[in-house]
């Protein structure tokens, strides 16, 4: 006959108790889950974490083998309870996955193995997080590839239904010929016709259930527009808070 756990005597409200000790967000409500830095690959404590390869954001872009971890200050989860057995974990799973939003910023490799190392049940109960999604031109980073295999992802899997999303822009320290700022009916015209600049949107409607959406600009200065695309860079950029929201909104059906 199985022992039975001493915690699993006691009455729910207590384990309650129990389990807010044990797992402390220190009073974040926001968790950042980022890539760890090469050669950097963290301790696991008996639990299995996929691992992925990623090209370093530098130069030599040399590929790497990493995994995601917790970088939030202050928590302290001691995960190890959650394997205990399957009714502790169902009751723990809420305190951590059901209770916070969790921050991927730029690091959207590890979404889908961190989402893809929870049970269903789990995955069902991460209701919010936050994106970076970095300029689509050169010089910045573009992150076209991972942000497709993410939303395809988030598609068949994602149970999303609030999205935070941090848009980097570009704002030329002088003035330039062309357009300035894109409306929501001129940002539907450059959709239609396919424009590069807006792909990432034609991904980002693939993910359904989205109820909320939340964006936010990061706009950084960057050398004055050379080229076609850096003037409609530099408009979509001045279109964040208006016109560029307001076509997101009317794509992903949000009132």
């Amino acid at each position: 006959m199985m022992e039975v756990s001493p915690l699993m005597c006691v009455p729910a409200e207590v384990r309650m108790i129990i389990y807010a000790y044990l797992f402390d967000d220190g009073g974040n409500k926001q968790l950042r889950i980022q890539n760890a830095g090469a050669g950097k690959l963290p301790k696991t404590e008996g639990r299995i974490r996929s691992r992925y390869y990623m090209l370093e954001r530098t130069f030599h872009r040399r590929c790497y083998e990493t995994t995601y971890r917790l970088e939030t200050e202050g928590v302290s989860f001691c995960a190890s309870v959650m394997r205990a057995n399957k009714k502790i974990y169902e009751e723990t799973s809420y305190l951590v996955y059901g209770s916070h939003i969790f921050d991927f910023g730029c690091h959207i490799e590890a979404i889908e193995p961190f989402l893809s190392d929870l049970t269903p049940p789990s995955r069902q109960l991460i209701r919010e997080i936050s994106l970076y999604k970095r300029g689509p031109v050169a010089p910045y980073d573009n992150d076209r590839g991972e942000w497709r295999n993410v939303c395809r992802f988030l598609h068949d899997h994602g149970s999303i239904k609030k999205l935070r999303l941090i848009l980097q822009g570009g704002r030329p320290s002088t003035a330039w010929e062309g357009p300035q700022e894109f409306t929501a009916a001129e940002l539907k015209l450059l959709f239609d016709i396919k424009h590069e600049s807006l792909d990432w949107i034609a991904e980002l409607t693939r993910i359904k259930g989205i109820e909320e959406l939340e964006v936010l600009p990061d706009v950084q200065y960057c050398p004055p527009p050379s080229s076609t695309n850096m003037i409609i860079f530099a408009a979509l950029s001045a279109s964040i808070e208006k016109g560029l929201t307001e076509f997101l909104r009317t794509q992903l059906r949000l009132s």
